[in-house]
């Protein structure tokens, strides 16, 4: 298998969703991809973990500073890493993502990390750790979701910002960008592009939905300007955008106070809350709670 072909395989893995970019986002001082949460360890685990259960995903082990979730991997997603690490006596891969917590005065710093193994037919393991843009982009969404902000000195030198709010629309089988907002001053504003208006092109990469953003933005930010095509009023028009980059991350977390807790001597070893999250998801998937019960209780395990 040629080595392109093995990177466009390894790509399409490393990504829990079909997010594709061939440059870095959001670059953060350290370089690794991590973000930074306001709480303690334990209330980080507990949301990375839920946020795995929100995906779909298994929580196959946690502790006080890490959290290791397995991704489920659609057919297609399976036969490529079998083509990629094994062969027709090897078992199906499986693919798992990793977020170690370290806190310091309040502030915990959350790494992710992500790899594919599979069982060859004597027993021997093989792995493979995923990296790039790719995995990086998509993790770092994760994190963010889950409420992680971006490390203070956060650059952002290969994607064109335009300063605009997206929202996707269906426009027949093809789903489009439509501008709900745009910021002052921004390089959207100064190409004279509208709230409504509804952008199929950016750097002449055709968008057929917001996965081909960062692609787009990254094709332009290779030139000092570049063109924007888009339907106002079901009339085409195109633009010309000069070429503007998102400011340094400048902002700071702060710590949040922890709430006070109850100390009541016990002789049960206590449960974590990644633990009580996966059985909470177990009572669900096994019909026994609703998915309306699941979100109330754990709604409450994660306010403690």
């Amino acid at each position: 298998m040629n080595r392109i072909l093995k990177g466009l395989i390894a790509a399409s893995l490393a990504c829990s969703a079909p997010a594709f970019a061939d440059e870095y986002f959001a670059v953060t001082p350290s370089g690794a991809t991590e973000m930074l949460f306001g709480e303690q360890s334990a209330e980080v685990v507990g949301k990375l973990s839920a946020k795995c259960i929100d995906a779909g995903w298994s929580v196959t082990s946690s502790t006080g500073t890490e959290v290791v979730c397995e991704a489920p991997m659609n057919f297609g997603q399976s036969l490529m890493g079998t083509l990629l690490m094994g062969n027709s006596y090897s078992t199906p891969p499986r693919r798992f993502f990793k977020y170690m917590v370290s806190t310091v005065s309040g502030i915990s710093r959350v790494q992710a990390s992500g790899w594919m193994e599979l069982q060859m037919a004597f027993g021997q393991m093989r792995r493979t750790d995923f990296a790039g843009p790719e995995f990086h982009n998509s993790a770092m969404n994760f994190l963010a979701a889950a409420g992680g902000k971006l490390p203070k000195g956060t650059t952002f030198p290969n994607h064109a910002v335009l300063g605009v709010g997206f929202e996707p629309v269906t426009l027949g089988k093809a789903t489009q960008m439509r501008v709900t907002s745009i910021q002052d001053g921004s390089a959207a504003a100064a190409a004279g592009i509208q709230v409504g208006d509804i952008v199929t092109s950016i750097a002449q990469k055709r968008l057929k939905g917001g996965d081909d953003i960062l692609d787009a933005t990254a094709k332009a930010a290779k030139n000092p300007t570049y063109p924007i095509e888009l339907l106002r009023g079901g009339k085409a028009i195109k633009l010309t955008m000069n070429r503007a980059f998102r400011p340094t991350y400048e902002e700071t977390v702060v710590a949040q106070a922890a709430a006070p807790v109850a100390v009541a001597v016990t002789n049960t070893q206590p449960i974590s809350i990644a633990d009580e999250l996966s059985k909470l998801a177990k009572l669900k998937t096994d019909g026994l709670i609703t998915q309306a019960e699941f979100d109330d209780q754990k709604a409450k395990l994660l306010a403690r």
